[in-house]
């Protein structure tokens, strides 16, 4: 997905926000909107929305100093994940089918994004999770490709997003396992806004559960020319990817892959380019939250 003029808008307010975390200073909340506005002017609009917003949190951490500002949000977000990962365990492990419930449980985690259009309830949704449909569902198709595996264990690379989904991305990891499955978790190379990193792995202990890689890049989400040479090999060897968050979304929506996307939509552009591409009307995706389990489908090209 390219970037609209609309992301724009939303990387302005990232911006203030951020600022605004880093520190106190009004002064320096200003010089931040006024770069950023010059930053904007030039911006690559063909470039995916995270791979621009690469170079606003370098900018930001450039003239407040900090460069991780969501640090304690992290935090906050992995204890509270911890804390009810028994409960939902439990729940997981009781369901007719644990594999789709533990895939719903991951993809209603997927709400703790401080980068997002909207503000959330993460306890809220959690508990509401049981009764939140997918708005698109290719669980039917995964499961095709999981039976149909050429080899006797399916290779499974999963792209996470953010910190305290993690959690639950192990859950939905260990019932890929108990399947037969070989899942390799890859996570992002540096801090950038609340995206889980290896030390986010380490403290949620999900370091034993899997191989664990980190995909070599600061960006939120997954620009496949920047990523490292073991994460692109990881890709290529993979039988099935499941790309978790619409930051991978935005930049893995044009690459050809045995991908399924797993995310909740929070941005109307990224709801518009769903219509396109799965035939649903703006009043089934509208942006607000709507879950999405979507095996690859790419665009059709424009008439030339």
């Amino acid at each position: 997905m390219q970037t609209h003029l609309d992301c724009l808008v939303c990387f302005m307010r990232q911006a203030l926000a951020a600022a605004r975390l880093s520190t106190n200073d009004p002064k320096l909340h200003r010089e931040v909107v006024d770069a950023t506005g010059r930053m904007l002017a030039e911006i690559d609009l063909g470039s995916t929305p995270p791979e621009n917003a690469v170079f606003l949190y370098r900018l930001i951490a450039k003239i407040t100093g900090k460069a991780d500002p969501f640090v304690d949000l992290k935090r906050q977000s992995n204890e509270f994940a911890l804390s009810i990962r028994g409960q939902i365990s439990d729940t997981i492990a009781g369901a007719a089918d644990p594999l789709r419930t533990a895939l719903r449980f991951a993809a209603c985690g997927n709400i703790i994004d401080y980068a997002a259009q909207h503000s959330f309830d993460a306890t809220k949704t959690m508990a509401d999770c049981g009764s939140q449909p997918f708005v698109v569902d290719d669980y039917p198709r995964l499961l095709d490709k999981l039976e149909h595996s050429d080899q006797k264990k399916t290779k499974i690379l999963y792209l996470a997003d953010n910190c305290g989904e993690l959690v639950f991305d192990g859950l939905l990891i260990r019932e890929l396992q108990r399947l037969g499955c070989v899942v390799t978790l890859a996570v992002r190379g540096a801090p950038i806004i609340n995206d889980a990193t290896m030390e986010d792995v380490r403290s949620c202990g999900l370091n034993s559960l899997c191989r664990v890689i980190d995909n070599g890049t600061g960006c939120p989400g997954t620009p496949l020319g920047d990523c490292s040479d073991i994460f692109q090999q990881a890709f290529a060897d993979a039988d099935v990817i499941i790309s978790k968050g619409m930051g991978n979304f935005e930049t893995l929506s044009d690459v050809a892959a045995p991908l399924f996307f797993l995310f909740t939509v929070k941005c109307a552009r990224v709801a518009t380019y769903l219509h396109k591409v799965t035939g649903k009307n703006d009043q089934e995706i509208l942006g607000s939250g709507e879950m999405v389990f979507m095996q690859q489908r790419m665009p059709v090209p424009a008439p030339g």
